[in-house]
């Protein structure tokens, strides 16, 4: 009888007070807002109170991913889970931390359990593809996208999917349904061009995305070998070795293989 009633009161002092969930309230926009650094020592003094809060794992799990130490954010969202599995904004935070700390195929698993949790989180099915592609789990990555129309970006991936797995037709069938050609799509279709040797439209297509967006400086690679392949070898040359500058080490190896 004494541990029950032992029991209750533990279970009553784990009971977050209305002052607290109001402070709750107000660390997550201090954290939100780049201030977390203000209420980190208050966030501690209420998980020492409350050692089953869920909510104050969770954010001391989003200030410590904001300050890029993801081993610390890890184990909390791992607490914050472990009390509320069924939160699909925990599984999504888990996802952010796994791709900081380059775990991505765990991330993809955790953006799919988010999206599965609450649809209404769509992003994450298109976090949990990238994911998948940065681990190079292609048939992983295709399958979530599939069957899901999707914005622009969605497809852009889908097409890069196709691409990194080189699967040109349906990507170039893919990249094709984007409507808003940006940089990126004008880059990507550009690499998938070269990919089918079709070099003079891969040329157009990258000298497009260096027009809209500079910063580009991979598109030097590829321009590169759609120049050499389309017998354009001193432009080749020339692109691969305005590469090197941009820190692109992969054009050593084309400037010493098609020299």
């Amino acid at each position: 009888m004494k541990h029950f009633l032992f029991v209750l009161l533990l279970a009553a002092g784990l009971s977050v007070s209305a002052q607290d969930r109001t402070e709750l309230v107000n660390i997550e926009y201090l954290i939100n807002n780049g201030r977390g650094e203000k209420v980190y020592q208050d966030l501690c003094g209420i998980l020492k109170k409350y050692p089953r809060e869920d909510k104050a794992y969770f954010l001391r799990a989003k200030y410590y991913f904001l300050t890029s130490n993801h081993k610390a954010a890890l184990q909390d969202i791992d607490f914050a889970l472990k009390y509320r599995f069924n939160n699909a904004v925990y599984h999504d935070l888990k996802g952010e931390i796994l791709m900081l700390a380059k775990k991505y195929f765990q991330a993809g698993m955790s953006f799919e359990t988010a999206f599965k949790t609450d649809t209404l989180l769509s992003e994450c099915r298109y976090k949990a593809a990238k994911a998948y592609l940065n681990a190079q789990k292609f048939d992983k990555a295709e399958n979530v996208l599939k069957n899901f129309a999707g914005s622009d970006s969605s497809k852009l991936l889908l097409a890069e999917i196709y691409s990194e797995n080189g699967d040109v037709i349906p990507a170039l069938k893919t990249v094709n349904t984007v409507e808003k050609k940006s940089a990126g799509f004008y880059r990507l279709r550009g690499i998938i061009y070269c990919k089918a040797e079709m070099y003079e439209e891969s040329i157009t297509d990258l000298n497009s995305a260096l027009d809209l967006d500079p910063s580009l400086t991979d598109i030097y690679l590829w321009r590169g070998l759609s120049y050499y392949f389309s017998g354009q070898k001193q432009n080749a040359e020339q692109d691969w070795n305005t590469a090197l500058k941009f820190r692109h080490f992969k054009a050593n190896d084309y400037l010493e293989k098609y020299r």
